[in-house]
């Protein structure tokens, strides 16, 4: 892609990032291990309704075993976000996700979406998930993913002061951006997401409150992510994926994930973690 396209563009931060083998486009396969907490932050009556919190319960016990075994065929390393909370409950899950080679990513300790937060109660649920995963696994988390996306004013340099270099946070751009503290750029890179990449907009169904029926069959699901991909590889941009293993854990649409896996593969798709796609733009940069 030319980087003319967009450069001159007002309020653009795009990067013209080349992108390693010679390779079309950066694709990252990150999946929120939300488990209940996709259940128990979602509105009165989902705490206590026990058959939707085994609908969360599907992910770490049925889907990632399947994901796992997917991703082991292709040889592939993906970010799992993980709430604190879903580590302690399933350990021997976020444990063997990290014995695989994945990478472990911040995504809150109750899942909380950190809506009136200070910056000091955010810190500190950061610095007890950090020691929990360290713990676990033996990594320390540099990803970030905040859960419901509620970013403050103070996230970037709080990311930054901690070590961490990938954020999968902002929605305003089609490939990744350095962030800036005062003007400046840091080394933190945002690798953005959005809904369009978020298996819930295509297959969270529930009749209870807060009531939602989007369910789309595994084809419609490849047959918008591949048209997606076809026209983004084009420009030469990325796709960070928002796939949840209550969900995407399903056994047909494990299949689905496979299918477009083996499509992107032989279309000149990069899939790498959000750590190592952090690293290559920062590298790119000139700050590795």
């Amino acid at each position: 892609m030319s980087s003319s396209l967009y450069e001159n563009w007002p309020g653009n931060r795009d990067l013209n990032i080349r992108w390693p083998e010679g390779k079309r486009i950066a694709v990252m396969l990150g999946f929120d291990l939300d488990a209940e907490t996709m259940w128990t932050t979602r509105g009165d009556g989902n705490a206590d309704h026990i058959t939707n919190l085994s609908r969360g319960a599907y992910g770490p016990v049925q889907g990632v075993p399947r994901l796992l075994a997917m991703l082991d065929d292709f040889g592939l390393k993906a970010t799992f976000f993980v709430p604190g909370v879903v580590a302690d409950q399933y350990p021997q899950a976020v444990k063997e996700i990290a014995a695989r080679g994945h990478e472990i990513g911040f995504h809150g300790y109750y899942h909380e979406e950190f809506a009136t937060t200070t910056r000091a109660q955010e810190q500190a649920t950061m610095e007890r998930c950090e020691a929990l995963i360290r713990n676990l696994t033996g990594q320390q988390m540099v990803s970030h993913r905040a859960p419901g996306g509620v970013i403050h004013d103070y996230t970037v340099d709080l990311l930054v002061e901690r070590g961490y270099i990938a954020s999968s946070n902002w929605r305003d751009s089609d490939g990744p951006f350095l962030h800036s503290v005062n003007g400046k750029p840091v080394p933190l890179v945002e690798v953005p997401k959005d809904s369009i990449f978020d298996d819930t907009a295509y297959d969270f169904y529930t009749d209870s409150a807060p009531e939602r029926y989007e369910l789309k069959s595994p084809a419609q699901m490849l047959e918008i992510w591949k048209e997606e991909f076809d026209f983004l590889a084009d420009e030469g941009r990325m796709i960070n994926f928002v796939l949840h293993p209550q969900f995407i854990g399903r056994a047909s649409r494990v299949q689905m994930l496979r299918t477009l896996i083996g499509y992107m593969i032989s279309r000149g798709a990069w899939i790498d973690t959000n750590a190592a796609v952090a690293r290559h733009v920062l590298e790119q940069q000139g700050m590795a």
